[in-house]
């Protein structure tokens, strides 16, 4: 699956149906609730990228030596305001509603890769769902991190079976103008 933003008009994907939204809501990967736990299997996984959604899981890991390739942060954490830490990388700023995914942004999102360059994503708005393109275009063996509210951080180690499950998902998903 290959997504293209070709017009002039921004296109969203959007989650209406309550049976998507149940299925987006479920971790998929290995969730971590120790944090001593997680640190501990990121420190002995030298040769994969990191690859962070979220503000809280981006300060954690940063705050403990341990450097996205990709950071995709909106400044809020439980939608209060949260501080990022200082580390002076390529940034790009977007716009994504919450319950939607921004064509622009999977274009920022492809470049990033394409460029294979370390960067962050400010998104003004909401950054929960920017784990589907993350999915759709890091490479094989890339650690895709996120947190799960109120349960810890999940890891997805990149495969093509993740890969599938992500466009199943987008294939149900309503394509709208943004």
């Amino acid at each position: 699956m290959e997504v293209r933003n070709n017009n002039k008009i921004d296109l969203c994907f959007t989650f209406d149906n309550y049976q998507l939204r149940k299925e987006l809501a479920r971790p998929y990967g290995i969730l971590f609730v120790n944090n001593k736990l997680f640190l501990n299997f990121l420190s002995n996984t030298f040769n994969s990228r990191i690859i962070t959604i979220g503000d809280y899981v981006t300060n954690f890991l940063e705050s403990n030596g341990i450097f996205p390739f990709l950071e995709i942060v909106d400044g809020k954490t439980k939608r209060s305001v949260s501080l990022l830490l200082s580390r002076k990388m390529k940034e790009y700023k977007a716009i994504n509603e919450q319950g939607r995914i921004r064509f622009s942004v999977i274009d920022i999102i492809k470049t990033v890769f394409r460029l294979n360059d370390s960067s962050r994503i400010l998104i003004d708005g909401e950054e929960d769902l920017l784990v589907m393109p993350v999915v759709l275009y890091s490479a094989d063996g890339d650690l895709i991190i996120y947190g799960q509210p109120n349960a810890g951080d999940v890891m997805i180690i990149n495969n093509d079976l993740i890969r599938w499950r992500v466009k199943n998902i987008l294939q149900k998903a309503k394509i709208i103008n943004c």
